[in-house]
């Protein structure tokens, strides 16, 4: 967890015990079958703790450990640190006399008090790093001790929490991942975000035994010690240790993202052999594109055409189709075979020269302001659009199926998404979205985006910048935006929606009374177009949805 100590002013002294109150209430509720005897212990006797016994458990618990200083503890909602503390070490939930090593007693000390407590050994050490002193150290010193026989009772008391493996798997079992934390909270307490309500039951869970909780928490464990060290050795070893494939989709994702990222380091380290067993393994991208990479370098050029193929017919996201068809013709070559490339698709452009414009604080203002308000007129108004009115009108059209109760989408209240929003199963685990596609060739999608737009305005919606919307520009939108052209737009994003939910042309002009409109993606002198903005744009003309280019020179 991060640490909480700084709250905003206007949340409660103690808002942070009462999240974690929430967190342990909603986890017991869910997945009681799940915990282990330590983790039902733990949640027991924190249950029997006074307010501010809890309140010191639940800070330290946000903080980095294990060790704590009593000379660092200070919270002001508190009433005594000393008695919390007592009230823990007799509860089992804190320790005073714990052997630890000499990483452990460093990480809690400054460097001037590692060169007062250990003067004879660090002779002459004065002006090195404290990673240094501490490399010293651990070689002259590989036994542990308490923190009072390390210290010779010169820096006060300290005390060692050994709860951070039942702290984690709480957050896991609430958050579905193992990169939330409490923080997440403040937002929902500060009124910033509603959410949307959606089904979370036995049925839905992300978990569904101890066994699919302590597979996910072991690939992450390996993941952690490969950020630490990523030697050939240690890949190797870790290789070694992957978990056999799994039916639950989101091991299974957790593995392949794992997989992929050994056998890329394999591969660095020249490892082509087992890097490429590893690819194989793997059912996401770039598996496939490292593969045939691989067999390239082998010289095995026929399976490498093959897989090429194979991925141009059945590409899993924008990136490797790019890849592929960049790849194809070098292959062809080789092989002696005729591949044609794709034609570029024919852009629209236009030059503007204009005058740089500052805002009332005297500041120069984007290039991009500078030609909407060129171009803005009340006949055509035109607004900074960017990625935030297609992507608006995707997830407000989106909606109910985004918010679908599925296995395994929704781990707590606080999602603006589901878990698998960006997975390639998104859409076939979803089959109500083509009744949503059928809206739009009709005349009832409008509406349908309206009465979301609606009925769940300020409810926090991935793609949906409330404060962008006004009920003016999406009728404006709607009126002006052909169905066909936003068919088009949301069946590329569906298609790869991590990656194609930005690039979008920086402004949109509308012309009301021709009921049409233009997007224009604006470059100032010196800018290139991005490959995400160029393949929207290449999307753009080939179904003749209008969007250009437009150069800028400063007059």
């Amino acid at each position: 967890m991060n640490d909480l100590l700084n709250r905003p002013a206007d949340l409660a002294p103690d808002y942070y015990l009462k999240n974690f109150q929430f967190l342990v209430t909603w986890v017991q509720a869910r997945y009681a079958d799940l915990l282990n005897e330590d983790e039902r212990e733990f949640l027991q006797r924190f249950n029997q703790l006074t307010r501010d016994a809890q309140c010191l458990l639940v800070r330290l618990s946000s903080r980095k450990g294990p060790l704590f200083r009593r000379d660092k503890l200070d919270y002001a909602e508190i009433a005594s640190i000393d008695a919390s503390v007592q009230q823990l070490i007799t509860a089992g939930l804190l320790h005073r006399n714990i052997p630890i090593d000499l990483g452990e007693l460093a990480n809690a000390l400054t460097k001037p008090e590692l060169l007062t407590l250990f003067s004879t050994q660090l002779t002459g050490l004065k002006n090195a790093r404290k990673e240094i002193l501490v490399q010293q150290l651990q070689i002259q010193f590989p036994q542990m001790q308490t923190w009072q026989q390390w210290t010779d009772s010169q820096c006060g008391d300290a005390y060692y929490l050994d709860n951070q493996a039942i702290i984690r798997t709480l957050l896991l079992l609430f958050f579905g991942n193992s990169h939330q934390d409490l923080t997440e909270f403040v937002l929902q307490d500060l009124g910033l975000f509603r959410y949307e309500s959606y089904t979370i039951d036995q049925q839905h869970r992300v978990f569904s035994s101890r066994d699919e909780l302590n597979q996910y928490q072991h690939l992450v464990q390996l993941r952690e010690q490969l950020e630490a060290d990523t030697s050939a050795t240690t890949l190797i070893q870790i290789a070694a240790q992957l978990p056999a494939a799994n039916t639950n989709e989101k091991l299974q994702r957790r593995r392949a993202k794992l997989v992929n990222y050994i056998a890329y380091e394999l591969e660095r380290a020249g490892e082509h052999l087992l890097a490429l067993q590893l690819y194989e393994q793997s059912h996401l991208p770039p598996a496939r594109e490292r593969r045939i990479r691989l067999l390239e370098k082998q010289s095995d050029f026929p399976r490498a055409w093959a897989l090429l193929n194979e991925l141009l017919d059945t590409p899993q996201d924008e990136h490797e189709l790019q890849v592929a068809q960049r790849m194809a013709p070098r292959l062809a070559k080789k092989l002696g075979i005729g591949f044609s490339k794709k034609i570029a698709a024919v852009i629209g452009e236009q030059q503007l020269t204009l005058a740089p414009r500052i805002d009332e604080q005297g500041s120069a203002l984007r290039v991009e302001e500078v030609v909407r308000l060129s171009l803005d007129s009340k006949a055509a108004p035109c607004f900074h659009a960017e990625n935030a009115l297609i992507g608006g009108l995707f997830g407000l059209w989106l909606w109910p199926e985004m918010f679908r109760g599925i296995e395994g989408a929704f781990a707590n209240p606080f999602q603006a998404a589901p878990l698998d929003m960006y997975q390639e199963n998104f859409v076939a685990n979803r089959p109500g979205i083509n009744q949503l596609r059928a809206l739009l060739h009709t005349n009832q999608y409008q509406a349908h985006i309206i009465y979301y737009w609606e009925t769940k305005y300020g409810i926090a919606n991935h793609f949906v910048n409330w404060s962008f919307f006004s009920r003016e520009l999406l009728e404006l939108a709607l009126e002006s935006i052909p169905a066909a052209h936003l068919s088009a737009i949301f069946e590329r994003l569906l298609f790869d929606i991590k990656n194609n939910r930005s690039g979008f042309p920086d402004l949109i002009q509308f012309f009301p009374d021709q009921k049409t409109y233009r997007m224009i993606e604006v470059k100032g002198p010196g800018d290139r177009i991005q490959d995400n903005q160029a393949r929207w744009l290449d999307y753009f003309s080939r179904h003749n949805i209008p969007a250009e280019v437009c150069y800028v020179r400063w007059s």
